[in-house]
């Protein structure tokens, strides 16, 4: 392997590792779910999701615009609104996460908090504007 390909390759695992993990963890977390009722009937209120997001102090761990915490991105969101409150409900690590109850946040505030996540702009640039995943995305078979 020639050292520009080894180099490509650390750089490319700098950026993949995160984002491979947390593709994991969110399947898995919808895998395991608990039911809830049926919050896609909910809707949100972005103004009370954003009072939430802070009274809860959710950007503690994943920052104030949902992408720049040290917890996993929720900017944009990746769940529909059913799996996102199934995974407030049950995370993976509750050390990590704790998990909120219904008789402690009810699905109506979860919506909330999950459509002002949704309003949210993203900062993030597009993976095609990033040199190296760009030539990742064109190296690889479709």
């Amino acid at each position: 392997m020639t050292r520009a390909i080894a180099r490509r390759c650390s750089r490319m695992s700098l950026y993949l590792a995160p984002l491979v993990t947390l593709s994991v963890i969110l399947h898995v977390a919808g895998a395991r779910a608990e039911s809830v009722q049926d919050s896609g009937a909910l809707r949100g209120d972005v103004e009370n999701g954003k009072a939430l997001f802070k009274d809860y102090t959710c950007y503690g761990c994943h920052g104030y615009t949902g992408e720049t915490g040290r917890g996993p991105r929720l900017n944009p969101p990746r769940l529909n609104q059913d799996r996102f409150i199934a995974y407030l409900r049950n995370p993976p690590n509750p050390r990590q996460m704790p998990p909120y109850q219904q008789s402690d946040v009810s699905d109506q505030k979860l919506a909330d908090i999950y459509t002002f996540l949704q309003s949210l702009p993203s900062g993030s640039p597009e993976a095609e504007s990033i040199p190296v995943l760009s030539e990742i995305l064109r190296e690889t078979p479709r």
